[in-house]
């Protein structure tokens, strides 16, 4: 009996669980992708191409070569299981037809990179390898607080103007925002028709009390890129109060689960 227990304990202890969804958390730049039937890596051009991973979402937005238009923004949640990364699509500017899907696909990290590889199928892109490898994103300065780190949903939206979150255009659609050190991204979303209305990035810094942003991109006016903004965040019974552009903006969020 003690022969056939010693024989079987290290068949138990080869079995390894998922990864925790956050074990891919983290702010990513491209370095080199293969699209398609490409044989060859094309090296990423100068254009910004970010992915960010947070406690089950995911964002990912570029620009055109030159950093001025907009290439897309796409993203969703994700979950780790049987050592695949499933991508759930919630929104994805390039083609509608994507939202809802699932994609399964290889993939590896590392303190200084990420790997994903496997296939993605939409009307505009059947069955289509996707193989990429991007970098970790390295603050120049250490985030002073931590306390906006996560995904947030917006409960409550007003921008000044005749739009309010929840109503008129914005009737039915999302708001998440994903504060991933040492980016922040938000995307304005519809996943149950399938519209995407826009989305941003940005460089953030936090002090407990003001969020410090550096747009990238802000898809509804690309001059705003390389603006700096500052807003005043209150936090209260789980809740996320942003308020500037000289009180014009005022939004609520809630913690994601």
């Amino acid at each position: 009996m003690k022969k056939l227990l010693l024989l079987f304990l290290p068949v138990c202890f080869s079995f390894v669980g998922d990864d925790p969804v956050e074990a891919l958390n983290g702010s990513f730049k491209m370095t080199k992708k293969k699209y398609g039937d490409a044989k060859e890596w094309t090296i990423s051009d100068e254009s910004l191409d970010v992915k960010v991973f947070k406690n089950g979402y995911w964002f990912n937005a570029k620009l055109r070569p030159g950093n001025k238009e907009l290439n897309g923004i796409c993203g969703g949640r994700y979950d780790l299981k049987n050592g695949k990364y499933n991508e759930y699509v919630d929104y994805y500017s390039w083609d509608s037809t994507a939202v809802g899907s699932v994609y399964t696909m290889n993939y590896k990290v590392s303190k200084e990179e990420y790997h994903q590889y496997g296939k993605m199928n939409s009307v505009k892109w059947p069955n289509y390898d996707v193989n990429e490898v991007r970098t970790r994103l390295n603050a120049s300065e250490p985030l002073k607080n931590d306390a906006l780190e996560g995904v947030w949903l917006m409960q409550e939206g007003y921008w000044g103007g005749t739009s309010r979150f929840g109503e008129g255009k914005y009737k039915g659609f999302s708001v998440v925002k994903i504060f991933s050190y040492p980016l922040v991204v938000f995307a304005y979303y519809d996943a149950v028709n399938k519209k995407f209305d826009g989305g941003g990035v940005a460089r953030y810094q936090f002090d407990g009390q003001t969020l410090t942003e550096t747009n990238e991109l802000w898809s509804w006016n690309m001059s705003r890129r390389g603006k700096t903004e500052t807003h005043k965040i209150t936090l209260k019974d789980g809740k996320l109060i942003q308020e500037g552009w000289e009180g014009k903006l005022r939004e609520v969020f809630a913690k994601a689960n």
